[in-house]
């Protein structure tokens, strides 16, 4: 519960402190957010695959899954805004990275709650 948190502060801080340089470059959005998307489906698709291929059972799937999708944000920002300081847009960058990163984690579980129901049926 602490990490999400901490994380969430620091995404305030973060808009509180630059929002307005996201606003000033909504372009970046576009530029930013079709790559992260991409990363989870492909991470999802290849969680599950491996899984399978390794004969896990399905928690230990799910697991896997989770896993691969919930990236180091916390860590990634701390370090960008220590050696970038001087350029925000690389900051606003690994935030907007954690703010698809959560509600994509919260789809993802509820699709392999999906799947498992599937299987048991």
């Amino acid at each position: 519960m602490l990490p999400i948190i901490f994380l969430s502060l620091a995404i305030v801080a973060m808009f509180a402190s630059q929002g307005q340089l996201l606003l000033d470059n909504l372009d970046l959005m576009w530029k930013i957010t079709i790559p992260i998307l991409l990363f989870f489906i492909i991470n999802f698709i290849v969680g599950q695959k491996v899984g399978q291929l390794m004969k896990f059972p399905y928690k230990d799937r799910a697991s896997l899954s989770l896993t691969t999708l919930a990236r180091n944000s916390p860590i990634a920002l701390a370090i960008a805004m220590t050696e970038f300081p001087d350029q925000p847009i690389i900051a606003l960058t690994l935030v907007i990275g954690p703010l698809l990163e959560l509600p994509i984690l919260v789809i993802s579980t509820q699709l392999l709650l999906y799947i498992s129901e599937g299987k048991m049926a």
